[in-house]
C-alpha cells in the first residue's frame, strides 16, 4: 500500500491557486491555529477577560506606567469603577459640552501620551498626558489624526501635511525645531496622508497611492526626502507595524504589503509577503466601511513574535520564521469585536465594548501586565474555540489517475473530527466524517475510506479545549488502474 505524507504547513494559507492545484507545504483554510517554527499547526491561545469599564464614561485604550489607560471628558470623581490595574485620564478640550466619539491615535512621548481624539461635534483635538488631567494642544494650530514619537519630536500627519513639534516637547508645535512639511510638492500621488510608521532610522509617511521615506533631524533644515514609492498605499491609518528587523508591514488596497531594506543602505523594496491572502483580503476590503477602517489594528504579539491584523471579527496573523523557512498566514476568531487594542509590556490587551482582555491566560494573583509574572501554561491558555484545518486535496503527484483512497492516519495531539471530500472541487462542496481520533493512530487501526477519485481533500477540526496540534497527516491509496486489473 502507498502512502502520501503532508508533515510541513511552513508556507500556511494560500489562496493564491485554485484548491486543486494549491502546492504543497501550503493550505486552504486555518483557523484559530497558527503554523508554529517546526511547521506543525498549533492552537491558539485564549482571549480571556481582565475586567470590566463603566458603561458610557470611557473611550480608548494604552499603557503608561505598567497600567491600562482608558480616556474620558468627565472629572476622575465621576468616574465609575474601573477594571483592575487601569487608570482614568481626564481630557479636556478648549470647548466645553463636548463628549469622546473616539480616540483615534495614542502615541507615547516621553513617560506621557500623546492623545488624538474625535468629538461629538466632529473635531479632531489634541491632548498631551502627564497627569490625571489633559488640556488640549493648540500650539501652533496642531491638527491631524495620527501620530508617532521619533528622533525627539512628536510627529502628525494631517492632511497633506506633516506636522513636527519642537524637540523634547510634543505639546509644542511652534517652538524651536517645530514645522510643517507639504509631500504634495514632492509627489503627485501624496496629496492626503493616512498613516506614518518608523522605517529603520527613517519615516515611513503613508498616502493611499504613494509612500515617501524621509529621513528626520532634530534640525528642521537637515530634513530630507530619501526615497519614493508609487502605486502602493495605506488603507487606513493603524493598519500599518513594524516587524521584524525594521521591516513594515501594512494594509494597501491590494492586500497586506511589506517595506523591506533591499540593501544595507536600507532603501526600501515592496514585498508581496501577504499574496497568499489577497483573495481573502479583497473580499473584505471590498465591504470595508470608513467606521470599520478606524478599527482596523495592525501590532506584534510579543510572545509569539507573531504580527496581526485586527479586522473586524478576524485577525490575519502571520507567522514568520525565516531559519525555518516559516512564512505562514492563518485567521483567528476571537469571541469579541475589537474597538482597540495595546501592548501592554509582553501582553496584547483589547477593548470591546466596556470589556478589556488579554491574549492568553492571566496569574491567579498580580498584575497579568508584569512581565515578570507567568504567563501560564496549563488549559487555560486555551479557550473552547475549534481549530478549522483544510488541506488542499492530494493527488499523489498523479492528478489525472484514478487511485483507490483506503485509509488515513494522522499524528496529532488533542481530539479531531477527520473530514474528507473526493470531489472538492465540484459541487456540492461535501464533506464526510471518517472518524474522530484522540491522539496519534499510528500503530492503531487505520481510518479507512474506500473511495476511488483523482484527488482526496482532508479537513480537521479540534473537539476539545487545551492543547491542539496536528504534525502530520498520512494518506494511504492504491493506484486505481492497478486495482482494476485485479
Amino acid at each position: 500500500m502507498a502512502y502520501v505524507i503532508i508533515e510541513n504547513f511552513s508556507q500556511g494559507v494560500d489562496l493564491r491557486k485554485s484548491d486543486i492545484t494549491s502546492p504543497p507545504g501550503s493550505l486552504r483554510k486555518l483557523r484559530n491555529a497558527f503554523v508554529n517554527v517546526g511547521g506543525e499547526v498549533e492552537k491558539r491561545k485564549a482571549f480571556t477577560s481582565v475586567g470590566s469599564l463603566p458603561a458610557g464614561q470611557t473611550k480608548g485604550l494604552a499603557f503608561r506606567n505598567n497600567r491600562l489607560a482608558v480616556f474620558g471628558t468627565l472629572a476622575a470623581g465621576s468616574v465609575g469603577t474601573l477594571a483592575p490595574y487601569t487608570d482614568y485620564y481626564q481630557l479636556i478640550p478648549s470647548v466645553g459640552g463636548l463628549t469622546i466619539d473616539r480616540v483615534l491615535d495614542v502615541s507615547p512621548f516621553k513617560g506621557g501620551l500623546y492623545v488624538i481624539a474625535r468629538f461629538s461635534d466632529t473635531s479632531v483635538r489634541h491632548f498631551y498626558v502627564n497627569g490625571a488631567t489633559a488640556n488640549q494642544v493648540t500650539s501652533g494650530s496642531v491638527a491631524g489624526t495620527n501620530a508617532r514619537t521619533h528622533s525627539t519630536k512628536q510627529y502628525v500627519v494631517d492632511g497633506r501635511n506633516l506636522r513636527f513639534s519642537a524637540v523634547g516637547d510634543s505639546a509644542d508645535f511652534a517652538g524651536i525645531g517645530s514645522g510643517i512639511i507639504d509631500v504634495s510638492e514632492q509627489d503627485t500621488g501624496s496629496t492626503e496622508l493616512v498613516g506614518i510608521e518608523q522605517y529603520y532610522s527613517y519615516l515611513a509617511l503613508f498616502a493611499r497611492n504613494a509612500i515617501q521615506l524621509w529621513m528626520m533631524d532634530p534640525d528642521p533644515a537637515k530634513n530630507s526626502l530619501i526615497q519614493t514609492l508609487g502605486n502602493i498605499g495605506l488603507v487606513a491609518a493603524n493598519a500599518v507595524a513594524k516587524y521584524g528587523n525594521g521591516d513594515v508591514l501594512f494594509l494597501s488596497d491590494t492586500g497586506i504589503r511589506s517595506l523591506r531594506a533591499r540593501d544595507s543602505s536600507s532603501a526600501a523594496v515592496l514585498n508581496d509577503i501577504g499574496s497568499p491572502m489577497d483573495p481573502k483580503v479583497a473580499e473584505k476590503r471590498a465591504v470595508l466601511t470608513p467606521t470599520a477602517a478606524e478599527k482596523l489594528t495592525a501590532l506584534v504579539d510579543p510572545l509569539s513574535g507573531h504580527w496581526w491584523l485586527i479586522w473586524g471579527d478576524e485577525v490575519f496573523v502571520l507567522a514568520y520564521y525565516p531559519n525555518s523557512k516559516v512564512t505562514a498566514w492563518s485567521i483567528f476568531e476571537p469571541p469579541i469585536s475589537v474597538d482597540y487594542s495595546t501592548l501592554a509590556n509582553s501582553r496584547l490587551v483589547f477593548r470591546a465594548g466596556e470589556e478589556l482582555f488579554v491574549y492568553g491566560s492571566v496569574p491567579a494573583s498580580g498584575s497579568p501586565f508584569d512581565p515578570n509574572v507567568p504567563v501560564g501554561s496549563s488549559a487555560a491558555l486555551y479557550d473552547s474555540a475549534p481549530v478549522e484545518l483544510e488541506l488542499p486535496p492530494v493527488d499523489a503527484s498523479k492528478p489525472a489517475t484514478t487511485k483507490l483512497w483506503q485509509a488515513l492516519d494522522v499524528a496529532c495531539e488533542g481530539t479531531w473530527a477527520v473530514y474528507i471530500n473526493p470531489n472538492p472541487s465540484q459541487a456540492p462542496n461535501t464533506w464526510t466524517l471518517v472518524s474522530t481520533v484522540a491522539g496519534t493512530t499510528y500503530g492503531l487501526d487505520l481510518l479507512p475510506i474506500g473511495i476511488r477519485s483523482t484527488h482526496l481533500a482532508v479537513k480537521l477540526v479540534s473537539q476539545t479545549t487545551g492543547v491542539q496540534r496536528v504534525a502530520r497527516v498520512v494518506v494511504h491509496y492504491e493506484d486505481g488502474a492497478k486495482d482494476n486489473k485485479n
